[in-house]
């Protein structure tokens, strides 16, 4: 048996390499194995926190929306830092009296094999439990609406109040006469130093931040010529911040984002970005604007002849339009309110013995009154907090002169407050009693 020895060395070695063989295998798949479960476990860790974004992209809002941001603007917030991600309001909008909105939680991927960032979306309704509010008028006249009644609270101030604006229930703007400016901080409202003796007409800040406002009006160069004034306030001080025209005034301004926009009595229309310059020419007054979106604004103003006058930025294109006024309610609009680009109302001077309101419902204005004969008055000021919640205010006769809309019907409420005088704006604000209740919540799956 001389070749009996070396088959059994080669068959030893066949056998150790098949050994090999199989536990490289072995590795291999174990490996394989480790790594989809390493990766599938980054994958569910990425999905859940995703949803947790979301769920606090809901909070952010309900928050915002209990302190006066209307329904519809609540879209605007867009791509804000939550934890490992970022969520975004993808939409917003009016379903009966609550507020449906769409949050998107986003979290980026720490599986090397699946490089898209993980998404959950939901969708949410959040409803109002009473939303409070401020109206301010002249000689530092200060209502308080705590979601069931007006009342007449300290202003610290004795100087005409034009204009109010809240970025949250306790951070408030109010000013008026002789550059006054009066802070709200949730206790009590108290004098802040503007730098100026401008009659500030007109206040508003950027949706979502307190850090971002402007007060506008009017100077007088030499103290006989009247130039537009503006004020930023920079989240410390109010600072002058220019103004653009001679002879003008500025009326109103309204912050839909960081840039501003400022109507003129001259009839034109400004934004302040990078510096106040007119965006729309006009020759006839305007009072009054508000925008629903960075670039879906509506300014109105006095008539157009027989028509009320409007201007509209559409997409960002500014035009100028009129619309047909009935005899009886033919009169100038004095400011406006959008609650969404398709649902905003405007008011007027009194005409007839009738408060003057002008409904935009997306497609058209169309004109509406009410009779209230001993309390009629001209209207000076308005605001929506939703398409069935708005408030207007006026110049007083036998009382302060306060009207709401519930979503069917204008009527006069009035208050029972000493010593009434004109009010000239109005802003619901969250102030008070203002809550929100999650009423619904549902996951929307992604494709």
């Amino acid at each position: 048996m001389p070749f009996a020895r070396p088959q059994r060395g080669a068959v030893t070695l066949i056998g150790a390499l098949f050994i090999v063989l199989v536990v490289s295998l072995m590795v291999q798949i174990i490996n394989r194995m480790a790594s989809s479960d390493i990766t599938d476990t980054a994958a569910h860790n990425d999905a859940v926190d995703a949803l947790f974004v979301a769920e606090s992209g809901i909070e952010f809002a309900s928050f915002n929306y209990a302190n006066g941001t209307a329904c519809a603007d609540l879209a605007l917030i867009n791509t804000t830092p939550a934890g490992r991600g970022s969520f975004d309001v993808t939409a917003a909008g009016l379903v009966g009296t609550d507020c449906r909105i769409v949050v998107q939680g986003s979290v980026s991927s720490t599986g090397a094999a699946s490089p898209d960032a993980a998404l959950r979306t939901v969708s949410a309704d959040l409803r109002l439990a009473g939303v409070g509010g401020w109206a301010v008028g002249d000689n530092g006249a200060m209502l308080q609406w705590n979601g069931a009644s007006w009342s007449a609270v300290a202003s610290n101030t004795a100087e005409n109040l034009y204009s109010v604006h809240c970025t949250a229930a306790s951070d408030c703007w109010a000013t008026g006469n002789n550059g006054a400016i009066i802070h709200w901080d949730g206790t009590s409202w108290s004098p802040v130093t503007s730098g100026t003796n401008a009659v500030l007409l007109g206040v508003s800040c950027q949706p979502f931040t307190a850090t971002h406002c402007y007060a506008n009006g009017v100077t007088l160069l030499f103290g006989l010529f009247p130039i537009p004034y503006s004020a930023r306030w920079n989240g410390s001080n109010w600072i002058n911040a220019g103004g653009s025209g001679f002879f003008d005034s500025y009326t109103d301004v309204s912050c839909p984002s960081a840039t501003c926009f400022s109507v003129l009595a001259g009839g034109s229309v400004q934004a302040s970005s990078p510096s106040w310059g007119t965006v729309f020419n006009g020759t006839i007054a305007l009072n009054g604007i508000d925008c629903a979106a960075a670039d879906q604004c509506w300014a109105v103003g006095d008539l157009s002849g027989n028509r009320y006058y409007v201007v509209r930025n559409n997409g960002g294109a500014w035009s100028g339009q009129t619309v047909a006024a009935p005899v009886q309610r033919r009169t100038n609009l004095n400011a406006v309110s959008c609650s969404s680009v398709n649902d905003c109302w405007a008011v007027g001077d009194n005409l007839n013995s009738r408060y003057v309101f002008v409904h935009w419902d997306g497609l058209s204005w169309t004109s509406d009154d009410l009779q209230s004969g001993q309390h009629r008055e001209k209207l000076n000021g308005v605001h929506c907090s939703s398409a069935v919640d708005c408030w207007a205010v006026g110049n007083q006769r036998n009382g302060w002169n306060l009207v709401h809309y519930d979503g069917t019907s204008w009527s006069y409420v009035g208050s029972a407050a000493p010593g009434p005088q004109n009010l000239n704006d109005v802003y619901l604000s969250g102030a008070g009693s203002a809550g929100v209740s999650l009423v619904r919540w549902q996951e929307l799956i992604n494709n």
